[in-house]
């Protein structure tokens, strides 16, 4: 009886073994980025590494496998070892099985070998093209006889003929660039005859076929540059995330969330990096295995459900461990991932009914983990949503698509509300975007013919001057706030008998300006008060004005920061002035983008456009506070456009850049 259980217990372990290995090679052949992570080309030249392809087709005979140095695909039929040591990035992929691996063995066409291009085998890649025209293309192989030595290369589904018959012959036995056809009379292939003719700019599929059964592909490169030559590992590659990220995207799911992105957290000193262009915290597992910072809790004092955003990854589960004032609230490990990185449901986490203060101060913990002990995953996490109670989970569960991105390729519809508009602006301190948003507001008014009802501006209404801004900083501050209104205004027209406030340096005149505009509101002539700063002006405006003309006074509001941000006045203050609250979604999601997403504006030949784009550029190379680099933020302008397409009647919630770049140019071409 012990020696059938023997038996059994080592066929079982066998069968386990073999499952493993067939489930681990199976992993092997899928992608671990996807179709939103894109590839830019930039002044004629873009790298990919061969192993980022977003998905694979025609895999029925033959597949690409991802080979790295902990991770060969040992079961599927290759006679060649492990070549990673010398890739690019530590990976490459490989056509497997191997069958034919010398010029002896049996060649079947449409099975071990293919000269028709887009038949067998295809890797996928997402390349932004910017300048159109001819790329040659490089790719870094690796090749132990003379039939693992050709490939094809395709462009959206199509298969040029000087795309046909990539060849190597230089080089055996090492990682080699080659950029050569192989033809009937030169078999070892004629240089400058690969190349892609791309004749329109944006997103392209490029794509790889197998020719022949067991190619091993490192990296490729596309270069409008006929005399380029790639050297060593080639030029570095950079993966281009999607816009909005995850973490926005969910934070708006529900309006009332109050959010702490991890943009708000210190870095320094902390043992966390920025990843992914800023939009995750990282470890470093080379240089060390935990990190921690710390930041405060700047909200209204209430119960929260906190939702924490972390990152799946395919190298190991970390653990993170969040406290509030150094208690500890919970510990948390994001599910491991076949992708690289995936973002989603399975990587957050809520802690229900939370009672927080403001000033608490919020901690978050981080281990790096290892699924093998081999390689380590980084500890990635974006940031904390703090929800209304009983929220949470939907938060957590949210797509990470936004419901409403806008108009997209036609111009949002001009309906606004019956009315008057207020706009309270801050940008003293410390945050530079109201100079964007400034610029964009006012050009959005008088753009789309509305400029006669906005009876207020104000700017610089942070009345407290923090520690992050000297004082000689902020008075630079106020200046360029009053040059985006005054010149803008002066440069676009219509806004002649209106003055533009300073509201810190005109204080008493600011809050007399708009107490007037509130008291000339009426039933059919309410007054909708943009909240772009502090709400401290706003409450003594309320303060200032009859009593009995709050009822037809709208504030409009976009992010938690500013309302819970006042030095004199609390949101609930401010609504129990008897105001009406109009809440509309972060819109830093679709308006806080990256710089070249305004080069429309840059490089538009009418000044007045220019200018507009001067005032995000402005704000980008601040030398104050750094979360604008590389960004283009126009973010408050977002609640102009919401009230300018129709507010509580259908008005864009989540607009974007091209109703802005519609509205304004429209104007443009007509003026």
């Amino acid at each position: 009886m012990s020696n059938i259980k023997s038996v059994i217990v080592l066929t079982l372990a066998i069968l386990a073994n073999n499952f493993y290995a067939q489930g681990q090679t199976s992993n092997l052949k899928l992608p671990i980025i996807d179709d939103t992570n894109i590839f830019i080309e930039k002044d004629g030249i873009v790298a990919v590494e061969a192993e980022y392809f977003y998905k694979q087709t025609q895999t029925d005979k033959r597949s690409w496998y991802r080979v790295n140095k902990h991770e060969t695909p040992m079961e599927l039929t290759d006679q060649d070892p492990n070549h990673s040591a010398g890739a690019s990035n530590n990976g490459y992929l490989e056509i497997l099985p191997d069958t034919r691996v010398t010029h002896d063995d049996k060649l079947i066409h449409g099975d071990n070998f293919s000269n028709e291009p887009g038949k067998l085998a295809i890797a996928h890649y997402k390349v932004q093209i910017n300048k159109p025209g001819r790329y040659y293309v490089w790719v870094r192989a690796f090749s132990t006889g003379g039939e693992d030595n050709g490939i094809h290369v395709g462009l959206n589904g199509t298969w040029p003929e000087n795309g046909q018959r990539m060849q190597w012959c230089d080089g055996k036995n090492k990682w080699t660039w080659a950029s050569k056809q192989r033809t009937k009379e030169v078999h070892c292939g004629v240089p400058y005859q690969i190349y892609l003719d791309i004749p329109e700019k944006g997103i392209h599929d490029i794509q790889f076929s197998m020719r022949e059964d067991g190619f091993e592909f490192d990296k490729f490169i596309l270069t409008s540059d006929k005399n380029y030559v790639p050297e060593e590992k080639g030029e570095r590659v950079v993966i281009t995330w999607p816009e909005p990220s995850y973490y926005e995207t969910i934070s708006t799911s529900v309006v009332e969330n109050k959010t702490l992105p991890v943009a708000d957290f210190p870095v320094k000193g902390t043992g966390f990096y920025k990843d992914a262009s800023g939009r995750w915290l990282a470890i470093n597992p080379n240089k060390q295995k935990e990190a921690s910072t710390t930041t405060e809790f700047n909200f209204k004092s209430d119960s929260y459900d906190v939702v924490f955003i972390g990152v799946g990854e395919n190298d190991g589960q970390s653990k993170f461990t969040v406290l509030i004032n150094d208690k500890e609230l919970g510990t948390y490990s994001p599910a491991l991932t076949q992708k690289m990185f995936a973002e989603g449901e399975t990587s957050n986490t809520v802690w229900e009914n939370v009672s927080l203060t403001k000033g608490d101060k919020i901690t978050v913990n981080a281990q790096i983990g290892s699924a093998d002990g081999k390689e380590w995953a980084r500890a990635r996490w974006a940031g904390i949503i703090f929800a209304p109670v009983g929220k949470g989970k939907i938060v957590s569960a949210a797509s990470g698509r936004p419901k409403d991105k806008g108009t997209g390729n036609a111009a949002p519809k001009i309906n606004p509300p019956k009315g008057r508009i207020a706009i309270v602006a801050d940008g003293n301190s410390p945050d530079p975007d109201d100079l964007g948003g400034t610029a964009v507001s006012i050009s959005l008014l008088r753009a789309t013919g509305l400029e006669d009802r906005l009876v207020h501006y104000s700017h610089s209404c942070d009345l407290e001057r923090v520690e992050r801004i000297s004082a000689r900083a902020e008075k630079e501050r106020h200046a360029m706030m009053q040059t985006a209104c005054d010149v803008t205004a002066r440069r676009w027209g219509g806004f002649d008998d209106l003055t533009f406030f300073d509201a810190k340096w005109q204080q008493k005149e600011t809050v007399t300006d708009l107490a007037k505009a509130i008291n000339a509101s009426s039933a059919d002539d309410p007054l909708w008060i943009v909240e772009a700063g502090e709400p401290d002006i706003i409450g003594m405006a309320l303060d200032a004005s009859s009593k009995n003309k709050h009822q037809y006074v709208k504030v409009v509001t976009h992010h938690p920061a500013n309302d819970d941000a006042g030095d004199f006045y609390t949101w609930q203050q401010i609504l129990d002035f008897g105001v009406e609250e109009v809440r509309i979604p972060d819109q830093n999601v679709n308006l806080k983008v990256n710089l070249e997403k305004w080069d429309w504006a840059k490089n538009h030949p009418d000044p007045r456009v220019q200018w507009v784009w001067l005032q995000g550029k402005i704000a980008e190379v601040d030398d104050v506070v750094k979360f604008q680099k590389g960004k283009w933020d126009c973010s408050d302008a977002g609640m102009v456009l919401y009230w300018i397409t129709g507010a509580t009647k259908g008005g864009l919630r989540t607009g974007g850049v091209e109703d802005v770049k519609h509205l304004l140019l429209n104007y443009i071409d007509k003026n």
